[in-house]
């Protein structure tokens, strides 16, 4: 039986009917019981430059503490015979526990640290392997319901920033890996989008000083994450 990481809702997970999101990306419509609530989208950009959610049925999780503003949380969205999740500031704990797990064979560690600094970069993983390498491990989601999936999916300043600090952590001798994983078990193959011509050739140049690209995709069933399958990563034709 393939393990899984239990997020600890359980029946606190709330059954509902997404209607829109808000003028404020972080907010959303939702109509749960016969009534209507605004609840948080746990994003920085819109859910639906990704997806399609009028009227799709949604998981919403509760929200902790007396002074939030929303009591419920967008959590995940059904499509097709299962669900999509749409939190991605769970990614981060998703992967360490799956490489905790060792579901990640490309990466073994005896030791896991969060958001640590190296040269002024602030990883999402640092990772020491049973061979005492320390390894940076840069994490991106993605939320699709294609087969096919363009990644990146929207221009990120942020994203390109990141890549020009792994170039030169690179230059420097570290070693890193980047992950990217798909919110969605329907995801078959990632295809990183050439028009964002600046980005795919930081990435491609990171890639040829030793940099690490995988993919793979999890899957969402009776409260558990779990690791699905890996992902091909297409790279465009095209040489700079």
């Amino acid at each position: 039986m393939n393990e899984g990481i239990n997020l600890n809702y359980g029946t606190e997970l709330v059954n509902g009917v997404f209607i829109e999101e808000s003028k404020n990306r972080f907010l959303c419509k939702v109509m749960i019981n016969g009534e209507l609530c605004e609840c948080y989208v746990p994003s920085s950009s819109r859910i639906e430059n990704y997806l399609k959610l009028k009227n799709k049925e949604v998981l919403l999780s509760i929200n902790k503490g007396v002074d939030k503003r929303t009591k419920y949380s967008l959590f995940a969205v059904k499509y097709y015979r299962g669900y999509i999740l749409l939190n991605l500031n769970l990614i981060n704990t998703i992967v360490e526990s799956l490489i905790n797990q060792d579901k990640i064979k490309l990466l073994k560690a005896k030791n896991i640290q969060r958001e640590q600094v190296v040269n002024g970069y602030k990883t999402d993983l640092l990772l020491t392997n049973k061979s005492n390498e320390v390894i940076i491990v840069e994490i991106k989601g993605i939320i699709s319901s294609r087969k096919e999936a363009d990644f990146p999916s929207v221009y990120s300043e942020r994203a390109i920033t990141q890549l020009y600090k792994i170039r030169d952590m690179l230059l420097k001798g570290e070693k890193i890996y980047y992950l990217v994983v798909s919110l969605s078990p329907s995801v078959r193959s990632i295809n990183i989008d050439e028009k964002y011509e600046e980005y795919v050739k930081l990435l491609m140049e990171c890639q040829g000083l030793g940099m690490v690209i995988s993919s793979f995709s999890i899957v969402f069933k009776n409260n558990v994450v779990q690791y699905n399958k890996k992902i091909k990563v297409n790279y465009p034709d095209i040489h700079f």
